[in-house]
């Protein structure tokens, strides 16, 4: 050993009694791999001879590279890699802290790739046996432990999924907001006619018009053209209602005068004939009396016509009040009958029917006027008796009541029935017979329903009738347990 470098005479000492350095001396190259304390030491060895043909031997040259944890360092920065040597079962130096060299001399026999736990990451490792020109290693022989951190791939990866699926749900995102930027570049014009067409159902307000500009709103044609031919058609309709607004005018005017002229002429006569009647010299008392009860009967059924025009003409102004719905049609009951005589009438009353909030003077207002049309229907074809005139037997039943009134209560309607057997209503007159100053009675100014439903309307009910000629007619009245009516509705 001609000198050494170095701190430790004791490794040098190892190398010059290894057998190594004889065979070298014989001249052998040979690689030697020594277990140290902070790591493991490299030793290669070379013979030093003079001459070629006949060498003549002077000596050896060994030269070591230990390999410790600055080794495994540097080779971690190029690789990428922890990196651990162990020899003899145990792990002699390393990049990672001592505390996992036990958990990686476990991976030292291991062949192939395993895993294996340090700290809070998992790594993949790889033992590579360092070999030497004595043969290869085995058993307790140098090893060159590679670890991969398994987390950090997974990591990676999972950052990479997460990157891939933020792209994606961008994209998504972009191309949503791009079909809907172009969706309503397109549907714009589309919508802003369909808002007017709405607001004109809800309201009829056909003054309401679709804005046709020249901005880019409108740059569409066939939206341009459906906007103008929408205003056109409003303006179409309204001219035409306002056209039969006039004609309804009018006729509803020649409708009033004739009833008014018929029915004021009737009792002017009777009155005049009263008159001259009182103004003969030779009248009786008894005359006189008859005279003066005519022209009572007629000055207060002009009356009656005037009272039926004003109110169906007038606004109605309501007075609401807790009402009993079953006491008031018993009252209106008895005061169709003190009205029209006839036969009585049967009532089915439901005594579960709720105190309604309504106007008690009204409905009963609309109630006597359709008990007395009912009177008048059932007189005509029974007589005021309630006899029984000679009719086809499959049109009538005996055994139902001439006149019935029933009422129904549920938790949001209160219903009254009035059902007659009388003649019915022809199948050509039911579309009219709530339209005023339409009637079929003799007398009659064709108020009395028409008045009904205003009423029934006004209190945010509802009224339908079913007739069938022969068999009778069925009215039905439905009023809301909750619904308030209009202070001052005209209908």
């Amino acid at each position: 050993m001609l000198a050494t470098v170095g701190p430790s005479p004791r490794a040098a000492k190892r190398v010059a009694d290894q057998p190594a350095v004889g065979e070298a001396l014989g001249g052998l190259e040979r690689v030697s791999l020594l277990p140290q304390p902070d790591g493991i030491l490299q030793v290669v060895t070379v013979p030093i001879a003079i001459g070629l043909t006949q060498p003549q031997m002077l000596g050896t040259l060994s030269v070591g590279f230990l390999l410790d944890d600055v080794f495994a360092s540097q080779l971690k920065a190029i690789t990428g890699s922890d990196i651990a040597f162990g020899m003899e079962g145990r792990i002699l130096a390393a990049t990672r802290p001592r505390e996992d060299y036990a958990a990686l001399a476990d991976r030292l026999h291991t062949s192939g790739i395993s895993t294996v736990k340090l700290g809070a990451q998992e790594y993949l490792a790889l033992p590579r046996p360092l070999a030497s020109i004595e043969g290869p290693t085995t058993g307790g022989g140098a090893v060159a432990l590679i670890l991969r951190s398994r987390t950090e791939q997974l990591q990676l990866l999972e950052a990479i999924h997460t990157g891939l699926a933020a792209t994606a749900v961008f994209a998504v995102l972009l191309a949503t907001l791009l079909s809907f930027a172009v969706a309503r570049t397109i549907t714009r014009p589309l919508a802003a006619i369909t808002d007017v067409m709405r607001e004109v159902a809800a309201t009829g307000d056909l003054t309401r018009k679709i804005a046709v500009r020249e901005a880019r709103r409108w740059e569409d044609e066939d939206a341009r053209l459906l906007a103008t031919t929408f205003n056109t058609l409003t303006d179409s309709i309204a001219r035409f209602q306002r056209e039969m607004s006039q004609k309804e005018r009018l006729s509803s005017l020649g409708r009033l005068s004739t009833v008014i002229a018929h029915e004021v002429r009737n009792p002017l006569m009777i009155i005049k004939a009263s008159l001259h009647t009182l103004g003969r010299p030779d009248v009786s008392p008894a005359a006189i009396g008859d005279a003066v009860a005519d022209i009572d009967d007629e000055v207060a059924r002009l009356n009656r016509i005037v009272n039926e025009v004003l109110d169906f003409a007038r606004p109605i102004r309501f007075e609401l009040v807790p009402t009993d719905v079953n006491a008031l049609c018993r009252e209106s009951a008895a005061a169709s009958q003190a009205t029209v005589p006839g036969p009585p009438v049967q009532f089915d009353l439901d005594p579960a029917a709720p105190v309604l909030n309504t106007d008690p003077e009204r409905l009963r207002i609309a109630l006597v006027n359709m008990l007395v049309n009912a009177r008048h229907a059932v007189n005509a074809a029974h007589g005021a008796a309630g006899r029984i005139l000679p009719a086809p037997p499959e049109l009538s039943d005996p055994r139902e009541p001439l006149i019935s009134l029933k009422t129904r209560a549920n938790a949001s309607h209160v219903t009254i029935v009035i059902a007659d057997r009388g003649v019915g209503i022809d199948a050509a007159d039911l579309p009219r017979v709530f339209d005023p100053y339409f009637t079929t009675k003799r007398g009659g100014t064709g108020l009395g329903l028409a008045i009904a439903k205003n009423i029934v309307e006004g209190l945010s009910g509802t009224l339908a009738v079913a007739s069938t000629p022969g068999r009778g007619t069925e009215i039905r009245i439905d009023l809301s347990t909750t619904s308030v009516a209009g202070a001052d509705r005209r209908r």
